[in-house]
């Protein structure tokens, strides 16, 4: 997932920012609260904003100074409340953040100071971040099977994906599940021994449950940048959202390096609608801070869809199409339960108990219901 840590994913790309173009001078995207700068008392008296400092006991003016204890007072008043923002200072370990929209089960994540289960429900249903839950359900009941199936046929053969900054490994696990005999290898990389174990857990359960078929899915410690095997499928999923396009795109040309002739990129990308409907989660996100100090935080770059597809077409790719986490193909097939439902596997796996719903949804008045604020990109070598 995004983020495997800055300092170490920094030093695993070293070797492919050699390739030309040049790389920027730096390999992630900035910070960018220019929207909010220009008139941030526009943003301040919003209803959700004045009901989040509520709710928290915090002014988020304070998130605004220059006097850096302040800002960590403040930081520290909001990640002690809710797992979802203490995730995202923790400098992004990769998979919990996700995990925990995908599932709205609080059990994952570290322990937090003074749980606030008020603060948490308004954390998870901010559009921006429910949108990994929908990126999700797409990916892993409609996007992946489709893709999986297409190249299966056209190769006449089952056929190896590679899922690349995996964290659990969810959205191809669950693929996996509904494409029958079509998959003769998946090997999910990621570096997070907690996520690994967790993945193995899923997958063995699986197995034992006749849903996937056995010893046909590795759980590789190691950086995606490690990755060598030739695939038919690679899926990269968040990995791109925090990386500036010149280095998003050295990275790609690797993936159309290592795939066989015909295979498909599945890539994700944070876009726009991040930045311009989602004015409170992206206000949190860009000033929440970081383990290294109070004043750096998450830097999103949201492209537009133009730039999703230059990205992919210089790497190499002919046939790119551009879906987003509400509009995507099958989406109409997919039960109500399915689309406004979470993820109850890993807690069914390690006992935990999940009531099967939601904690809570954007609400149904939302204006941005069936806006997506991801990218999910199919792109066929």
């Amino acid at each position: 997932m995004v983020y495997e840590g800055k300092k170490e994913l920094k030093g695993e790309l070293e070797w492919l920012l050699n390739l030309p173009p040049p790389p920027p001078p730096d390999i992630f995207a900035q910070v960018d609260t220019s929207w909010f700068d220009k008139n941030p008392e526009e943003y301040l008296e919003r209803e959700d904003f004045k009901l989040f400092q509520e709710l928290a006991r915090v002014d988020l003016r304070d998130l605004l100074s220059d006097n850096p204890d302040v800002v960590f007072r403040a930081q520290e008043k909001i990640v002690s409340q809710t797992k979802i923002f203490a995730e995202v200072r923790n400098e992004h370990s990769g998979y919990c953040m996700p995990l925990l929209y995908y599932t709205h089960d609080f059990n994952f994540g570290a322990p937090i100071l003074a749980h606030n289960l008020e603060v948490e429900e308004m954390a998870v249903a901010m559009e921006m971040g429910d949108s990994l839950r929908k990126r999700h359900i797409a990916l892993s009941h409609a996007i992946l099977p489709m893709v999986v199936n297409d190249v299966s046929a056209r190769m006449n053969r089952p056929i190896v994906m590679k899922n690349l900054g995996s964290g659990v490994g969810l959205d191809t696990l669950h693929a996996a599940s509904k494409v029958d005999g079509r998959i003769s290898a998946l090997l999910n990389y990621e570096t997070n021994s907690e996520a690994l174990a967790l993945g193995q857990q899923i997958a063995s359960h699986m197995e034992a449950k006749k849903q996937i078929e056995t010893d046909k899915v590795q759980f590789v410690q190691n950086s995606f940048t490690k990755s060598s095997e030739r695939a038919d499928i690679i899926v990269k999923i968040g990995v791109i959202c925090g990386l500036q396009d010149a280095v998003a795109q050295t990275l790609i040309s690797s993936d159309y390096r290592q795939l066989n002739e015909g295979g498909v990129l599945v890539l994700s990308s944070s876009n726009e609608n991040m930045k311009s409907r989602a004015p409170l989660g992206s206000f949190l996100i860009q000033h929440i801070g970081s383990k290294a100090s109070p004043m750096k935080s998450w830097g999103l770059n949201c492209r537009t869809k133009e730039t999703m597809f230059n990205i992919l077409s210089n790497a190499g790719f002919s046939k790119i199409t551009i879906y987003d986490d509400s509009n995507f193909p099958g989406k109409e097939k997919l039960l109500d339960d399915v689309l406004n439902g979470v993820d109850t596997l890993p807690s069914t796996v390690l006992e935990y108990e999940h009531s099967g719903r939601p904690i809570r949804l954007p609400t149904s008045d939302t204006p941005d219901q069936d806006i997506g604020y991801n990218w999910i990109a199919v792109a066929t070598k």
